[in-house]
């Protein structure tokens, strides 16, 4: 038996030979890249809402492919004519490439101008004015991935140099380990790319922060975070209100067209722009494009609260327009109830909407363009229901004023 035993061929196991690729960086851990992912999956969602509330239409960017290479072979796939941005981190040797494809420059650039992503020229050269809207633009997505970046643990991030024939200023050596994280973008369904290139310089001084659970943030923290991107993201109301004037229900109802409504509010003081009923500063009408628009000259140092009173809704107006008949009907005793009503009554240019992160960075210079036409008239609200419309004078007092041209 014991011959036989010996005389059976033995079974050997397989060696198990792993190919290790020498030209692939390692220093990016699975971990590292796990954080740094889950940042960026957060960016997409964030830029994704920034985009559809900027360009009007509906936008989704999201991650293809996270990988890690040599900073040569990472920039090796890049487009020759794409955008390049530098995203700095404060240090030169910490910055990082934002290489936007040309075609999404010109989808987006089509939309903030008017047009449709759809029918942007690919051959188009970018004027002056294009340039200053990219940047622009541009800003606005270094912004939103400086937020999710904070919340790895790395430092604030701008956006630096812009430039199609170049590196935008980025100087890294060729075989530096880099992850390269390659993203795609949807604009009404015109598809196009972007990358963005992290050396291991930028990730050095985190990390440790990154491995180390002990050291990382704790899990309420990052919950702040979330909030703050989540709210940040929440869209809110924007109005532009040139005055308003508190008056009674009586002399409301009693408003024809041809009436003028005096407004508590100085032309030469401009509109008052508001997020929901709290002040965001004072700007000058005009026009962008076809559509209104509010140039912010001064922000508001303390917020003030819109006057708010009890809703009126279109029932209850109608009502007191049947009331406001019969009164007359049965003379000056029977109006009696409703002149002891009073109604906020206000004047708006227009409304938008707007992210509340966006709305809160909105600085003197920037241009609001509204959703409304430049050639719609001005509606008269009345406890924030709009009762009529009409246009924009300005009396003798330089006060601002609704000349009624109907009422709704």
């Amino acid at each position: 038996m014991a011959a036989t035993s010996s005389a059976e061929p033995q079974e050997q196991a397989e060696p198990k030979i792993r190919a290790v690729d020498f030209s692939q960086p390692t220093k990016f851990t699975s971990e590292i890249r796990r954080r740094i992912a889950g940042a960026l999956e957060e960016f997409c969602e964030e830029l994704s809402a920034e985009l559809t509330s900027e360009l009007r239409t509906e936008v989704e960017v999201r991650i293809e492919e996270v990988g890690q290479h040599t900073w040569a072979a990472a920039k090796a796939p890049l487009a020759a004519d794409s955008i390049a941005i530098a995203v700095q981190e404060g240090e030169i040797a910490r910055h990082m490439l934002l290489s936007v494809e040309r075609a999404l420059a010109l989808q987006a650039l089509e939309c903030l101008l008017g047009g449709d992503a759809a029918q942007a020229s690919t051959e188009r050269q970018l004027s002056e004015i294009d340039w200053a809207l990219a940047k622009d633009l541009f800003t606005r997505v270094v912004a939103e991935l400086s937020s999710a970046w904070e919340d790895i643990g790395g430092p604030s991030l701008r956006r630096g140099e812009v430039d199609t024939e170049g590196d935008a200023g980025v100087l890294t050596p060729v075989g530096e380990p880099t992850l390269a994280v390659a993203m795609s973008s949807s604009i009404a369904g015109a598809r196009s790319t972007m990358s963005l290139l992290i050396p291991w310089a930028v990730i050095e001084p985190i990390a440790a922060g990154m491995h180390d659970v002990g050291s990382a943030l704790p899990a309420v923290a990052y919950e702040r975070a979330g909030l703050r991107r989540g709210l940040s993201g929440a869209r809110v109301l924007l109005r532009a209100e040139v005055g308003s004037v508190q008056m009674g229900i009586e002399r409301m109802l009693e408003l024809t067209p041809g009436s003028i409504v005096r407004l508590d509010g100085r032309a030469e003081e401009g509109v008052t722009l508001y997020a929901e009923e709290v002040s965001l500063g004072c700007g000058r009408p005009g026009r962008s494009g076809t559509r209104r628009a509010v140039r912010l000259e001064a922000t508001t140092e303390r917020p003030k609260r819109a006057e708010t009173y009890a809703k009126l809704g279109r029932a209850e107006l109608e009502r007191a327009r049947a009331h406001a008949d019969a009164a007359g009907s049965a003379g000056a005793a029977g109006g009696a109830i409703l002149h002891s009503i009073f109604v906020r009554v206000w004047a708006e240019l227009g409304r938008t909407h707007l992210a509340l992160g966006r709305a809160l960075e909105l600085a003197p210079g920037a241009v609001i363009e509204l959703d409304q036409a430049a050639s719609a008239p001005v509606e008269l609200f009345a406890n924030g229901l709009c009762f009529a419309n009409g246009h924009l004078v300005v009396t003798g007092e330089g006060e601002w004023g609704v000349q009624v041209d109907a009422l709704v």
